[in-house]
């Protein structure tokens, strides 16, 4: 298949690429500077120089495309603006989802995120639980609405709190352990749902080759972690003390299940 992918240099789509060129896709990759992607170029990607906040340059992209891949973000560090990332969610999704209706797009993969469901507490969330999105995240809620009103084939998958490679959350949390700053946010109780980045990038290539019209899909770990036992476990790696409690509590608490995708698209985590 042709697919296009917008997002393709940032943290999954750099996981996401070289398994679609491994199962021999034609990837087509929208970027603002062709001439700094090289390892794209490299790996046999076609480079489209656009930005998803110019319509006119997705939808020069999107032409003789199977599939497009909605994959960029732009999240700031902590305490920075979102302004950015609002604009491409909102913005940046009704630019895709008309380039892709204007070429007749087959399918179209939305990346989302789990933290949608609001603070579940001790409660495991499916997909059919309501969500309940913070200010800060309600540009995602947006946009999956504009995803679910296409008329397109679409799916979209919510992710939970990325790690591995270029996710920096690791690194954060041991850098705190090895400086005796870890703290658990509260009293350690509340829950995360976590995901590797591949086990997230596999879980889009599942979805682009097969993902049923519609379908909304929870891409977590078998199991969320409370952050007692999360952090501990960090901290034990950096050879520091336990952490201690009373932290701020930056996330609400959420826990999700992955059982939709296991069973529908034969989706297990590696990590």
């Amino acid at each position: 298949m042709q697919i296009l992918v917008v997002g393709a240099t940032g943290v999954l789509g750099r996981q996401v690429v070289p398994r679609l060129v491994e199962r021999g896709h034609s990837v087509r990759a929208v970027v603002r500077r062709p001439e700094a992607a090289h390892a794209l170029a490299a790996a046999g990607v076609e480079l489209a120089a656009g930005d998803i906040l110019d319509a006119g340059s997705l939808l020069l992209a999107a032409a003789g495309c199977d599939v497009a891949l909605h994959l960029a973000t732009a999240i700031p560090k902590p305490g920075g603006n979102w302004s950015r990332n609002d604009r491409i969610r909102r913005e940046g999704t009704r630019n895709l989802l008309a380039a892709a209706a204007a070429h007749g797009v087959r399918r179209y993969v939305q990346q989302s995120i789990a933290m949608l469901y609001g603070d579940t507490g001790q409660t495991v969330a499916d997909e059919s639980a309501p969500l309940q999105p913070g200010p800060v995240i309600q540009s995602a809620a947006d946009m999956e609405q504009m995803v679910r009103a296409a008329a397109l084939d679409w799916c979209i998958l919510r992710g939970g709190l990325f790690y591995g490679a270029g996710a920096g959350l690791e690194e954060e949390w041991r850098q705190a352990a090895g400086a005796h700053t870890l703290q658990l946010p509260g009293d350690g109780r509340d829950l995360i749902s976590l995901i590797h980045v591949v086990d997230m990038a596999r879980a889009v290539l599942l979805a682009a080759e097969g993902a049923r019209r519609g379908s909304v899909y929870n891409v977590v770990d078998d199991e969320p972690a409370h952050y007692a036992d999360l952090l501990a476990y960090v901290a034990a790696q950096a050879g520091a003390p336990p952490p201690q409690a009373g932290g701020p509590r930056r996330l609400a608490s959420f826990a999700c299940s992955n059982a939709r995708i296991k069973r529908d698209l034969g989706w297990q985590p590696a990590y």
